[in-house]
């Protein structure tokens, strides 16, 4: 082969060569174009947003009442009645015990008719006119006559015209004593009776009627069953997520069976967080919900589980230290 064939062959095989390689590049580049754009693609893409916020479960809850209260008597005494037995409904404001009370009684007949006269001030006036009158006409007298009455005479009158004046004064304050007196009377009767302070049934009947009593002693037991609180308590790292108002679902868990009712959601809001760390149940804070109870399907002592539902208000931001930034 001469030296002229030897560089025509030589310059195709270097012909070949850059054409292969430029192809390479031209296929490298593409490759790298198309995954750009799938990159860009996925970046636009919308993707789900998961709730940061997920519902906190609070298991071994307590049902607990929150309307129940003991009634007594505010004063000493023989009781005339005790109406409601156990397990009867009463409403609020209802008359449901009371003291014997013949002697008040009595008294406020007598208080009653004296708020009611007030012949001492009318008379009192007209005593007033008659003084006024008997001083004008000694006065005019000697304007006629000078010196007909003497000075001594018209002081005399005078002081008996001012008088009269703090004789009306005397007989509306003590009109206004006795109306003072007869409601005196009635908060003494209103002490003598045992009034339902909100509708609910009677639970226990610790006195009956005849039986004497002495201040404090306990009449009745008395239960709303309207509402009940559901107690629980949630881990320290929590309770940044949740404050008081904060909605909640409770489900009955009675431990050793399973009932139908176990099933039903039972909606409230929390109303109390504990201000200190109960250290008997590790790192955890008391709380617990208000709960609507209609149809007393939640009984005090049953086990619950309660779902605290995620916070929809702004973030709270944990006190201490400042979040650093993108500089720091």
């Amino acid at each position: 082969m001469n030296f002229k064939m030897k560089h025509v062959l030589y310059t195709m095989l270097l012909t070949a060569g850059c054409s292969l390689g430029y192809a390479g590049t031209t296929l490298l580049a593409e490759d790298k174009a198309t995954e750009k754009k799938a990159a860009e693609k996925k970046a636009t893409e919308k993707k789900p947003t998961a709730n940061p916020e997920a519902a906190i479960s609070v298991g071994e809850c307590r049902i607990k009442l929150i309307d129940r209260v003991i009634l007594g008597s505010d004063r000493p005494g023989v009781l005339e009645f005790v109406e409601p037995n156990e397990g009867e409904r009463v409403t609020k404001g209802q008359v449901i015990a009371g003291l014997k009370s013949d002697a008040l009684k009595a008294a406020r007949r007598t208080a009653e008719k004296k708020a009611t006269n007030d012949i001492e001030i009318r008379y009192s006036k007209k005593a007033r006119d008659t003084a006024y009158v008997e001083l004008e006409m000694n006065k005019d007298i000697n304007r006629r006559v000078p010196n007909t009455i003497s000075v001594l005479d018209i002081k005399r009158l005078t002081l008996n015209a001012e008088k009269s004046d703090l004789q009306i004064e005397q007989a509306e304050l003590e009109f206004d004593m006795n109306k003072l007196q007869l409601n005196e009377i009635d908060a003494q009767l209103e002490e003598m009776k045992v009034i339902a302070p909100f509708d609910g049934i009677v639970t226990k009947k610790f006195r009956s009627t005849g039986e004497v009593v002495r201040h404090g002693d306990e009449v009745l037991e008395l239960v709303s069953t309207n509402r009940v609180k559901v107690e629980g308590y949630v881990n320290i790292q929590d309770t940044w997520k949740f404050h008081v108002g904060t909605p909640v679902e409770v489900q009955l868990d009675i431990h050793g069976i399973r009932l139908p009712v176990e099933n039903e959601i039972f909606n409230g809001k929390i109303t109390f967080i504990d201000v200190e760390v109960e250290p008997i149940h590790g790192k955890s804070i008391r709380v617990w919900a208000e709960v609507e109870n209609p149809e007393n399907i939640l009984k005090a002592g049953y086990m619950a589980t309660m779902k605290i539902l995620p916070d929809k208000s702004e973030p709270k931001v944990a006190q201490g230290s400042p979040a650093k930034t993108i500089e720091d």
